[in-house]
């Protein structure tokens, strides 16, 4: 079975939905939720659910904010500035690896990609065509990006220098 957006928005309603129950008679639960970045395509499935009135019709209401990074998004959650997050599960590793005895860590409960969208790209004038391409090539990434922390295991595994 292929996971799909609409699986992906009914994962993520169950849980705001669930959320919701204890204010299932009230106004809406507030919930602050980060995104890992700005306001585009992977994050249309939480932002369709709020503009078609889910997140209300299950008492919850949601405030979606864009976010500067998977790192940020998971800091943000841990810290209680947040309730909920959309973010890369790599920084969620990078943050339960670096902050062992934090009193309030995060979970994943569910995943949008099979496969992490993460890539290197080049020009094809540069001949870069494989991994090992790469090795003695200078690559640029920002600090945050959830690729360029990755990227040593992926170098390894393929004996970039």
């Amino acid at each position: 079975m292929s996971f799909t957006r609409r699986h992906a928005l009914a994962a993520m309603a169950a849980v705001l939905t669930a959320a919701a129950l204890p204010a299932a008679y009230g106004q809406g639960t507030p919930i602050k939720f980060q995104l890992d970045w700005r306001f585009e395509g992977p994050a249309a499935l939480f932002l369709a659910a709020q503009a078609k009135g889910y997140y209300k019709a299950a008492g919850l209401d949601v405030t979606i904010d864009a976010g500067n990074g998977s790192g940020g998004t998971v800091t943000r959650v841990a810290s209680g500035s947040y309730d909920m997050g959309f973010a890369d599960l790599a920084a969620l590793m990078e943050f339960h690896a670096n902050n062992p005895d934090a009193p309030n860590k995060p979970v994943a409960v569910m995943m949008v990609y099979n496969n992490t969208p993460a890539a290197v790209l080049a020009l094809k004038k540069s001949g870069i065509t494989k991994p090992a391409d790469l090795s003695g090539r200078k690559l640029g990434a920002p600090g945050f990006d959830a690729g360029r922390k990755a990227f040593p295991i992926f170098a390894k595994a393929n004996g970039i220098t």
